[in-house]
This record gives structure tokens, sequence and C-alpha cells, in this order.
């Protein structure tokens, strides 16, 4: 009985982990806060109108402008949470691969070293995504032949994104190289693409279920549980890519470690 509650079983590893998912969900939610208010200010009016509209009745058209300036000022709000899913993505691949680090230093040192591109990349992907949205809502009332190319072109930008900033947070490389690998890797692997996809909208389904008595979840996991979970699905697609460690002998090892004390001293 013991055993089960020693610092090295697998219930005290996984409550470990658990527990990192749940304070790294906290600081990405703190860097979400800008974003969270503006949509929620700036959107919940027209959300409103639309559940207490009768079918048929309401107007998208007249609340475009609403849309539209809910986008705007969104593109600015989200900024921080670019740098912040780099650093989550960053930290959850170590947790997953049982990598030694301390949580919230690592994410804040992440959060620093790709803050300038992570930004750009959210903007660059929060811009794809309103553009993608408005399509969709301005294409209501044509032949469902567009509302349909418009959802197949949001899917395939949306399973690509899911690999933006987990490949910032671990290749060094261009913004446009950055896109460019995600675009390849999601196709190149599709099942594990698919089940990202699952796991991301996931939480969705369970507002839309449940409403307001998942809130609690959400707090705790509701970004960094599937992103634990994305982490757990691309990080042997990953190790492709990643340079080969060099195994070395005891012999060689204990020579390298000679030769970095005689650098020292000298």
């Amino acid at each position: 009985m013991g055993k089960i509650f020693d610092l090295d079983s697998p219930l005290i590893r996984a409550l470990n982990k658990l527990a990192d998912v749940m304070w790294i969900n906290v600081l990405v939610l703190v860097f979400s806060i800008p974003l969270v208010v503006e949509q929620f200010f700036l959107m919940s009016p027209v959300y409103i109108d639309l559940m207490d509209a009768e079918p048929g009745s309401f107007n998208f058209g007249s609340y475009i402008l609403v849309i539209i300036i809910a986008w705007v000022a969104g593109i600015i709000c989200s900024i921080p949470l670019g740098p912040a899913l780099t650093a989550m993505h960053f930290v959850l691949l170590k947790v997953v691969r049982e990598e030694e680090s301390y949580i919230t230093k690592t994410f804040f040192k992440s959060f620093k070293e790709n803050f300038k591109q992570s930004a750009i990349l959210q903007v660059l992907q929060f811009v794809a995504f309103g553009i993608i949205f408005l399509d969709f809502i301005l294409t209501s009332n044509l032949n469902s032949i567009y509302r349909y190319i418009v959802l197949a072109v949001g899917l395939i930008i949306f399973m690509a994104s899911l690999y933006i900033f987990p490949l910032q947070s671990k290749f060094e490389n261009t913004i446009l190289g950055t896109i460019k690998n995600a675009f390849l890797v999601s196709i190149m692997a599709l099942p594990r693409t698919v089940g990202m996809v699952v796991v991301t909208l996931f939480p969705i389904l369970l507002v839309y279920f449940f409403e307001l008595k998942v809130v609690p979840v959400l707090f705790l996991l509701g970004i960094a549980g599937p992103g634990y979970c994305c982490a757990a699905l691309y990080s042997e697609t990953f190790k492709k890519f990643e340079p080969k460690e060099e195994v070395l002998s005891e012999e060689e090892e204990l020579e390298q470690a000679i030769r970095k004390i005689d650098d020292e001293e000298n």
C-alpha cells in the first residue's frame, strides 16, 4: 500500500503532471485576459440577441460592423497570447517527455525568447481566422457550396495552426518557414493531426453540453489540458526532425568532464 504513495510511484507522478498542467493553464489564462475581456464586452450583445431571436429572424448583416470591430480589437488584444501558447507547448513537451525543468521559470524563459515571432504568428493567425469567420457569415445567403469551401479552407488552416506554436517553441526558423512547416507536418502526420483536432475542440463540446457547469474545469485544464494531449501526439513526430543526440561511452563522458574542469580552472 505504501508503494502507491512513493514519490516515484505512477500515481504520484501522474498527480505531479496534473498539477503542472493545471499551473501552466493558469499562466496561459493570465495572458489571455485582454482578449477574453475584449471579446466578452464586444461580442456578448450579439450572442444574447442571437439566443433571444426567433428562428429565422436574426439578421447577421446588422451586426457585421460590431464583428469587424471585435476582430480588429482582438488582433491587438491577442498579441500576448501567442508567446504564452509557445511557452506552454515548450513546457508541456518537457512534461510529456518527463524532462526535468522548473515549470514557471521555463515558461517565462520561453515566453521572453519567442515573444517577437510568436506575437507576429498570433496576429497572422487571428487575421486568418477572422477572414474565414467573416467569409462564412457573408456567404450564408449564397449557394451552400461556397460555405463548404470556406469550411474546408478553415479546417485546413485550423489543422496547421495546431502545429504553429509547438514548432515555434521547439525549432528555430523564420516566420514563413514555421507556417510552411506547420502545413507540411499537419499533412505528414494526418492521423495524429486529427487526434489533435478532436482534443482541442473537446472543451467547446463540454461548454455546449454543460454550459457554465464546466467553467471550473476549463479554468484549470481548458487550454493546457488539450495542449498536453497534443504534445503527447506530436512528440514522436518532432523527434524525426530533432538532431540526434550523440551517445557517449563512460570513458568519453569522463574525458569531457575533465576537460570542462580544466577549462574552468584556466
